[in-house]
């Protein structure tokens, strides 16, 4: 027995003997597939038969059912709740522009100037945002496209699956209903586009169309208007939080005034471990 070391209990040596000698399930007990040597290379569904049903197939089972309610429960919960245009987050692009037109609005020639270098710097980081942003429609559309067209792979749903142990088919994780083909591709294969897009979005603007601000504030100002212009035009979408989730973080705690930096070893430091 596994746990004899602390029960203290042993298994009897003769029925030991029966158990390994026994040809239904003992060690001369021989597999289906080498009972017929016919076509040894043909793959084999094992079936338990008259058997009665595997646990873990009872247990696989139960879970798709609690997990299907589940998203149900929780798409419901989302659908419901009202999509509200966050204020926070739109105030530094918003900020910017009235800066700017107060800027250009001045007598002076030196400050109208560097109002103009600072339009076209916006100007730079408008068109910068639009591009990424029809870009990452190309790009999601492309791996639904392969996702619908795939019919294996790690992480790839094919619709229905055959249980190794009964051979009884069962919903795969493509069979549920209303998620998205791109969350149904490999974790590599999301992980590999969205790092795409982010390196995309902070690569751009050059640096010399926008000389007039510092790197913090173009990061500011990029991921503010990707904000705007999605709820704008789009009615709020995942893109600004797949490209700038740091950022509009970032905005959103200096905005509720509880903002309280720390280094990355420090905060490494003050995480708990679950024993």
């Amino acid at each position: 027995m596994l746990d004899g070391a602390k029960t203290g209990k042993t298994l009897l040596q003769e029925r030991y003997s029966q158990d390994r000698n026994n040809k239904v399930y003992g060690t001369q007990c021989l597999p289906q597939w080498k009972i017929d040597r016919d076509n040894p290379t043909e793959q084999r569904i094992l079936s338990r038969q008259s058997l009665p049903p595997f646990v873990m197939d009872v247990l696989r089972e139960a879970t798709e059912r609690v997990q299907e309610e589940c998203l149900r429960q929780i798409s419901e919960r989302f659908n419901a709740l009202p999509k509200v245009k966050d204020p926070d987050l739109i105030a530094p692009w918003q900020e910017a522009e009235a800066h700017l037109q107060e800027m250009l609005s001045r007598p002076e020639e030196n400050i109208r100037t560097v109002g103009d270098a600072r339009r076209s710097a916006m100007d730079a980081i408008k068109a910068h945002v639009v591009r990424v942003y029809d870009w990452s429609n190309k790009l999601m559309k492309s791996t639904q496209a392969k996702a619908r067209t795939s019919t294996g792979g790690v992480g790839v749903g094919v619709g229905v699956g055959t249980s190794r142990a009964t051979g009884r088919k069962g919903k795969g994780k493509a069979s549920m209903r209303g998620v998205p083909d791109f969350t149904n591709r490999s974790i590599e294969a999301r992980q590999d586009r969205l790092r795409r897009l982010s390196r995309e979005f902070v690569g751009g603007p050059p640096g010399a169309k926008t000389f007039v601000f510092s790197q913090e504030e173009v990061a500011r100002l990029r991921a503010s208007y990707a904000y705007l212009y999605d709820w704008t035009n789009h009615g709020g979408t995942r893109f600004p939080w797949n490209v700038a989730f740091d950022a509009l973080g970032e905005i959103k705690l200096r905005a509720r005034k509880d903002f309280k930096p720390i280094s990355r070893d420090f905060y490494e430091k003050m995480s708990m471990r679950r024993f």
